[in-house]
């Protein structure tokens, strides 16, 4: 009989929760919005995740024309969408001095918060490991700069 008691109903587990979370920023730090599935619905996305308490997004950077185009989505969204600017390690391959330098000036935007996509993958290795180790170390050093 005890344990019955302490049962909780549906609706109150849902109100426990809302208190729960109601002192908490939700963000979804790796949305990758640039995605042309997104295109047509992007405006419906971005109202699903608000209605479902999610305050802000981070748009992520994986290249320098995803970059480019994350700081733009922040642009027509402020203050909800946010970008990164990185090169993915599977696009180390295409890094150049050039694309560095513009990737630099992505990132050095007000809306653009923070550097990346960026890391090691060599399980696929679309990007030789050594491609991929020289351009996460210049994601790593442009961060602490």
């Amino acid at each position: 009989m005890a344990a019955q008691e302490s049962m909780t109903t549906p609706e109150e587990n849902q109100n426990n929760m809302e208190k729960c979370y109601e002192n908490y920023i939700l963000i979804d730090v790796g949305a990758n919005l640039t995605n042309k599935k997104f295109g047509r619905d992007l405006e419906s996305v971005i109202q699903r995740a608000k209605d479902s308490g999610v305050q802000k997004i981070m748009v992520t950077g994986t290249s320098l024309k995803g970059s480019k185009e994350s700081l733009r989505l922040t642009r027509i969204y402020p203050n909800t969408l946010y970008s990164t600017a990185g090169i993915h390690p599977h696009d180390a391959k295409s890094y150049t001095d050039e694309t560095w330098l513009e990737l630099r000036r992505v990132a050095d935007n007000p809306e653009c918060v923070a550097i990346g996509e960026c890391g090691l993958d060599f399980n696929r290795n679309f990007s030789e490991p050594e491609d991929q180790r020289m351009v996460f170390r210049k994601h790593v050093r442009h961060n602490l700069l």
